[in-house]
């Protein structure tokens, strides 16, 4: 089983080079910022955890990943 750990406030940066679809919802982010985890992008309402659904897009807050899930860490833990 792989499990990692990340922070997704490092990923948050300006969209560059045109818009990048969305992990999650697959439309293009247009928005002024994206963020950028598991080499993918996400719309800062979509990167969420997997278990409880709770935004994961905020600076500074980490994100883990078991199973193929991206989890927060109350539930990764």
């Amino acid at each position: 089983m792989e499990t990692s750990a990340g922070t997704a406030g490092t990923g948050l940066s300006k969209a560059a080079a045109g818009p990048h679809p969305c992990a999650s919802c697959g439309k293009k982010i247009t928005d002024r910022y994206l963020l950028k985890a598991m080499d993918l992008y996400w719309h800062e309402d979509c990167l969420k955890c997997g278990c409880c659904d709770c935004r994961l897009g905020e600076v500074g807050s980490s994100l883990y990943t078991k199973a193929n899930l991206i989890l927060c860490k109350r539930d990764y833990l």
